[in-house]
């Protein structure tokens, strides 16, 4: 009985949570947009906003890990070029 009673409870504190993350106004992301001579087209990724912060700033750990072979993060379609990337625009899309 008190397993079951633990068990509901779990339910009902981890549904909170939830609800509570699900009734927040979503911000839109900011898109970073990269350009490098060796690759083809503009890349573009998103991270989340963050109130205060300049949008320059926000994609600049995007283009530090694109420019460190050391960085084992995926961007731009998990390519391997790892030098010479240049932030081009940094948006807010609604």
């Amino acid at each position: 009985m008190r397993w079951t009673l633990a068990v509901v409870l779990a339910l009902a504190c981890a549904g909170g949570v939830a609800l509570a993350v699900a009734g927040q106004a979503k911000e839109p992301p900011v898109v970073c947009g990269f350009r490098n001579t060796s690759y083809t087209g503009l890349c573009e990724e998103r991270t989340p906003y963050v109130k205060g912060r300049k949008l320059e700033a926000l994609c600049k750990p995007i283009l530090d890990c694109l420019n460190d072979t050391r960085c084992i993060r995926t961007y731009c379609g998990a390519t391997t070029i790892r030098q010479g990337w240049v932030l081009e625009s940094a948006t807010r899309r609604k």
